[in-house]
This record gives C-alpha cells, structure tokens and sequence, in this order.
C-alpha cells in the first residue's frame, strides 16, 4: 500500500534523471574537459622573451627595460600605475645550466629561487624595511605558471604590501614584484597584473 506514495515521492525525480542522462548519451556531446595550455615557445635569450611581455598589464603600464646580473644574468622591465603608487618589475633570467626550463613551477631552478627570493624580501634591506609572507598562492590555480607570496610590512613608517612570483616559461626563469602602500581600497590590483603578464606569454 505504500509502494505508490514512495513512486510518486521519488520516482518522477529519478525519471528525470535518467531522462537526462540518455538525452547526454543520445546527443553525443563528451562532456567539456579543460586542456593544459600549450607550451610557450622557447626563446633563446631573456631579451627575446621580455619582448612578448605586454605594454599594459592591468593598471600597470610598461616603463624601461634594464639588464641585470643578479640573481642572474637577464633582464628587468619596470611597470607602475599613473602617478607611480604602485610599481613592479619582471624580470627575465638566463636559467643555470644550458637547458631551458620547462613552463611553471616544478623545476629545481625555480623552486629554489622563489625560496631566495622570499628570503631576501623577508630579511629587507635594513631594520627599517621588513616584510612577511600572509599567503601563497598558484597562478594561475590549474596548470599554474608562478608561485607567489603575498607579503605586507613595513618600508620605514610606510606600511606597504608586496606580491613575488616566481615561476619558468619559454625557456627562461621569470622573477615578478609588485609593490605599494598599504590602502583600502588598495591601489593596484596584483594578481589582475599577474593575470595580464601570463596572457601576454601564452599568446599564441
């Protein structure tokens, strides 16, 4: 006697599902599956590469390009917002070795230079110029192409935040910094920058 109220509690649901699921099979459609993207094409010296890097990412507009010797032989491209209350850098390096790094974070070089970099933002230029990491994070969260910390701290009196990233692609070590002070709203939008910086290098 109670097996038609259970039927009509729960059994037009289940027809529904069903229905739904033979109507997938009967379209044929697989269902989406997100690909890895492909990988950037190598380039034979950090010139080449900050080539590709974009003349505006988020607010951040593309200032001088400068070479550097340190951490390693390559080169520096300055961004900052209007009026310079925030700024940053992406630096191309010339990995260790000969071979090229592979695209993201995985490889021993960039691993060990994202925790040199940490350090050295950590221990600051002085007494008077410290930061700490509040977080770490993936970009992007699938297939991701820069390991990041978070920071906040102090430049003097000024309480200033801070993103690093370090991460491979096309061949090369990529070092990124952005920094400005501490404001609510904030100033400048890092992981929008960060975004536009990975776009710019996955273009085909």
């Amino acid at each position: 006697m109670r097996v038609l109220p259970l039927l009509a509690a729960f059994g037009l649901p289940l027809l529904a599902a069903f229905g739904l699921a033979a109507c997938a099979m009967v379209d044929g459609t697989p269902p989406a599956v997100a690909l890895p993207p492909e990988p950037i094409p190598v380039a034979t010296a950090p010139e080449l590469l900050a080539r590709r890097l974009p003349a505006e990412a988020a607010s951040f507009r593309r200032g001088a390009t400068t070479p550097v010797r340190q951490p390693s032989p390559g080169v520096e491209v300055a961004y900052a917002t209007n009026g310079r209350t925030a700024a940053g850098f992406v630096q191309v390096l010339r990995p260790p070795g000969e071979d090229a790094l592979p695209d993201g974070i995985e490889s021993a070089a960039a691993q060990a230079e994202y925790q040199r970099s940490i350090a050295e933002a950590v221990r600051g230029a002085g007494q008077h110029r410290r930061l700490r990491v509040i977080a770490e994070v993936n970009h992007p969260e699938n297939n991701p192409l820069f390991h990041c910390a978070e920071m906040e701290g102090t430049y003097g009196r000024q309480a200033v935040q801070s993103m690093t990233c370090v991460g491979g692609a096309g061949g090369q070590l990529l070092r990124i910094r952005v920094s400005m002070p501490q404001h609510e709203p904030a100033l400048a939008d890092p992981r929008a920058f960060l975004r536009d910086i990975t776009a710019a290098l996955r273009a085909p």
